[in-house]
């Protein structure tokens, strides 16, 4: 049986169940093809940005090379055209750059607000040529905006890929972290009101995502990985910081087998039918 193709359209909440340190044998299964990268999907579906006003965006010393790329891969658009060319039985997407980055318009086009590249640029210090907008302080706004995209992102699927099936991975953000000593609470309720203040906010957002979750579902019907029911810690020590949306390995080891079991159910089907077919014609 060869393995089942996959790509992501997402952030660290749906890529790193496909990593060895959380499932080591992941590659005996999935093909893990292209990654639309912390792509919002409102920017995913948006026209590139306008090649003149592309080449004014540079990166700088402040942006690694990694986030050049990502930055460059969302204001070509050049995720779609790599999607389609891989044609995965699975699309994974997550709403983690839409809700925690928000969007920049420049122009007829929309990049993502990415802080890891987009807001450490000379062009967005300059403030100039472009306007952004964040959930946080413009839902009324954005929620239609998202709410689109998911539609077009359906549409599309359906007209250029046909066989692939689109997954949304419902997550939301841990309220604690565990480490070597034992388990600490993001918001410690004493001797920090700015950093409580701070995870107490980050922590709302997980409203934010149940609304949109409700929404998305209520208008389409689209596949889900949905643990939402059950608890799930962060890493205290991931590599890339602590943090409510870092998780530790248990979040992608069940991400994995409810995809393991989606999987398998499908097949099963398509087998079934396959066998079905069979009898028919004979």
């Amino acid at each position: 049986m060869s393995r089942i193709k996959v790509a992501i359209i997402g952030s660290c909440v749906t890529r790193e169940a496909f990593i060895t340190r959380n499932n080591p044998q992941y590659k005996d299964v999935y093909d893990l093809g292209p990654l639309a990268w912390q792509a919002g999907l409102v920017s995913f579906l948006s026209a590139p940005v306008d090649p003149d006003v592309a080449e004014r965006i540079e990166p700088g010393d402040k942006v690694n090379e990694h986030g050049a790329r990502t930055m460059a891969r969302d204001i070509a658009k050049s995720d779609r055209a790599e999607l389609e060319a891989f044609a995965p039985d699975y699309l994974l997407f997550d709403l983690y750059s839409d809700v925690r980055y928000g969007l920049a318009r420049i122009g007829d086009a929309t990049i993502t607000n990415n802080p890891n590249s987009f807001r450490k640029t000379d062009y967005f210090a300059a403030g100039d040529g472009f306007t952004t907008l964040h959930m946080a302080n413009a839902s009324a706004e954005y929620v239609p905006l998202l709410e689109q995209a998911v539609d077009e992102l359906v549409a599309w699927q359906r007209q250029v890929l046909p066989n692939t099936t689109l997954v949304l991975n419902c997550f939301r953000y841990s309220s604690y972290y565990r480490t070597s000593t034992g388990d600490l609470e993001f918001v410690k309720y004493r001797g920090d009101q700015k950093r409580d203040d701070l995870y107490k906010r980050l922590l709302r957002e997980n409203d934010r995502y149940d609304s949109l979750y409700r929404s998305i579902t209520a208008r389409h019907d689209i596949r889900t990985v949905d643990n939402r029911d059950r608890s799930y810690h962060s890493d205290g020590a991931h590599p890339y910081g602590i943090s409510p949306w870092h998780f530790g390995r248990p979040f992608f080891q069940d991400f994995m087998a409810d995809l393991d079991r989606m999987v398998l159910g499908d097949t099963l089907t398509a087998a079934r039918s396959a066998d079905e077919l069979a009898g028919v014609s004979s």
